[in-house]
């Protein structure tokens, strides 16, 4: 979805990606992306269609949107090329076929029955094309990666050791990856068909509606009267919106816009103020209700339903927000920041407006309720359209309602192609099983021994997830990686939160931090130190999955004294974490004291009674030791600005 420009520091969104329409094309666009929405819509309320019906649709209309909005580079300029249109038939061609022939392939005997010459012509050219779509919408990581699988599945016969397979003919193939919903109909288009797409729906319609806005005004108020407010509305206009729209870096933009300027004016440093915005934004994939696709993926995954992955993500989430609510807190201690008057928002209209809160509260209802995600985002669409209705400025008339659906067909896209390049990658495979060698590799370098493999599955996925978007590096690791973990005694839901985190903390981690570059982008701020301070402050979400893994009673698998014991301990550890990291208790501390409180943190974090009481010892001697100093110095410590 986005990409950094060689030789810069600019983040290229996958807006800037787009053509700009003119003439004909542009209302043709618009009524086709439209017409997909619609199609979802539909299906939402009249039942989902048969999956080599339903899935071939869904990639067909964004193939079609894609290739004439998506250029295939940036030297061929605004015009639509004669590739671009014969692409674009092709798609349309292969969806005719799969529609007209659905009955004989739907009872067509798997790698018995001969494939057709038309089916092999469109199961080339629909693997060529989805390949050629996610290049444009996300760059080559995940087609490299796609194209890597492919060769292992075709020519496993050459590969040495525990890589060696008899191979896979290339007709099986093919048949495997067209005819089947193993292949390019399997699982991850199946979230995006469903889920995700309305989700995205959802995010355009509380956009064109002033939600969005809303968030941002009602954050900044909140906050108002707290040291370092524009940082901390951060937290909450970005966490509540970056949960519904899913993509870190467009939040980043989104909200960025206000909160970053309002940090930098009220004496942060651009970088941390970046750092932070980007820190905010990417925790949205963590924060339930919404928690972006991969939250989906996982819920397939294990088969339960997504609530409950809601629920044990819920403490973590926390945990991590608070964590940089206590940083931001210390550096504006640190800086001498005070409060930050809000002048241009009328209190008593955001308070006429808290009906804009209405869908959000809808949605965590319905999911709380136990109903699927899919029936809970179409109906909080519906509940979205209404309340724009209470004013005349965000009412939605027929031209409104088509730009809302327009929107979601044409930022489905690029999730939409990687989806279903990823399920390339899952149907090689689960053709060769190289996932269960893969899970056996890790496990013979590890000895068994479960720190070691945590560690290898954390690196492994963190490295996929800087040069693939969040689903797809999730995916991948999903494959392999939870079953290594279940095998030494780990819990299935653990195992893939475990996971999940690390495939979403990429947006953070350099060198490939993509939300920190925009946020670096808007505040004007050097991208490598941006990505390095937002690494520092998102600290607590690299810390916490290897203590739910030993204590489930993070992720609220327990009874509900030990709980409330891991949850009051775990939010002190976070307090002691970010004290360690800004070293600042009460007046600043140095290096030996800032180690020893992060230690103390880890021990509060990881529930226990003898680690919790060591860390309890530590903090508190720390605290008073840091009260003294300040008694001894008569009055209140003097703080000076340093660069941040």
């Amino acid at each position: 979805m986005e990409n950094i420009e060689k030789n810069t520091n600019i983040v290229v969104t996958e807006e800037a990606k787009k053509r700009e329409l003119s003439g004909f094309w542009k209302p043709l666009v618009r009524y086709i992306a439209a017409a997909m929405s619609i199609f979802h819509l539909y299906t939402a309320v009249f039942g989902i269609p048969e999956a080599l019906v339903y899935k071939p649709i869904h990639l067909t209309f964004a193939l079609v949107i894609g290739f004439l909005i998506y250029p295939s580079s940036k030297k061929v300029g605004k015009k639509i090329h004669f590739y671009d249109l014969l692409g674009l038939l092709i798609s349309v061609g292969s969806l005719v076929y799969m529609l007209l022939n659905y009955e004989r392939i739907s009872w067509r005997m798997l790698y018995t029955d001969p494939i057709l010459p038309a089916e092999f012509f469109f199961g080339i050219a629909s693997l060529l094309l989805v390949l050629e779509m996610t290049r444009r919408t996300m760059g080559w990581p995940l087609v490299l990666v796609a194209l890597a699988f492919t060769v292992h599945t075709l020519f496993g016969q050459y590969f040495p050791g525990i890589l060696h397979h008899t191979g896979i003919s290339f007709p099986m193939f093919i048949e495997h990856m067209y005819l089947t919903t193993e292949g390019l109909w399997g699982m991850p288009l199946g979230v995006s068909a469903t889920y995700v797409f309305l989700f995205i729906l959802f995010g355009c319609f509380l956009e064109v509606t002033g939600v969005g806005d809303y968030f941002i005004k009602l954050a900044t108020l909140l906050t108002s009267g707290s040291r370092g407010g524009p940082a901390k509305a951060s937290i909450l206009a970005s966490g509540l919106f970056g949960s519904i729209s899913g993509s870190a870096v467009a939040n980043v933009y989104g909200t960025g816009i206000f909160t970053i300027p309002l940090m930098k004016r009220i004496g942060f440093q651009g970088n941390f103020a970046g750092a932070v915005e980007a820190v905010a934004s990417s925790g949205g994939a963590l924060m339930p209700p919404v928690m972006g696709s991969a939250a989906f993926l996982m819920a397939d995954f294990l088969g339960m339903p997504y609530i409950q992955i809601a629920k044990a993500a819920i403490l973590p989430a926390i945990l991590y927000y608070l964590c940089l609510w206590f940083i931001i807190d210390k550096r504006a201690t640190y800086l001498g920041i005070g409060c930050y008057e809000v002048q241009d928002i009328n209190k008593r209209d955001l308070l006429k407006q808290t009906y804009l809160l209405l869908p959000v509260i809808t949605i965590m209802g319905l999911l709380i309720l136990g109903y699927t995600p899919f029936y809970s985002a179409f109906w909080t669409i519906c509940i979205t359209i209404i309340i724009s209705y209470f004013n005349k400025d965000t009412r939605l008339n027929l031209t409104r309602f088509i730009d809302a659906l327009s929107d979601g067909g044409s930022k489905a896209v690029s999730i939409a192609s990687a989806m279903a390049c990823a399920a390339i990658v899952v149907g090689a495979i689960n053709l060769t099983g190289l996932g269960l060698k893969i899970t056996s590799i890790v496990l013979q370098l590890a000895g068994g021994n479960l720190p070691v493999v945590l560690f290898l599955i954390m690196l492994i996925t963190l490295i996929l997830g800087m040069g693939l978007p969040t689903p797809a590096a999730y995916l991948i690791a999903a494959i392999f990686g939870p079953s290594a973990l279940i095998s030494l005694g780990v819990t299935p839901l653990s195992a893939h939160l475990f996971i999940f985190y690390y495939a979403a903390l990429s947006t953070i981690t350099p060198p490939v931090a993509m939300a920190a570059y925009a946020g670096a982008d808007v505040a004007k701020a050097d991208a490598n130190r941006t990505g390095f301070t937002a690494m520092r402050l998102g600290a607590a979400a690299y810390i916490i999955p290897w203590f739910f893994i030993y204590s489930p009673a993070l992720i609220l698998d327990g009874d509900i004294v030990s709980i409330v014991f891991a949850a009051v301990s775990a939010v002190i550890g976070i307090y002691a974490l970010a004290s360690g990291i800004e070293g600042v208790i009460i007046t600043k501390i140095n290096w030996p004291l800032r180690l020893i409180l992060i230690v103390s943190a880890l021990t509060l974090i990881k529930p226990g009674i003898a680690t919790d009481i060591f860390g309890y010892l530590v903090l508190g001697i720390i605290y008073f030791y840091q009260r003294m100093k300040k008694v001894d110095k008569g009055g209140d410590a003097v703080f000076k600005k340093v660069n941040a």
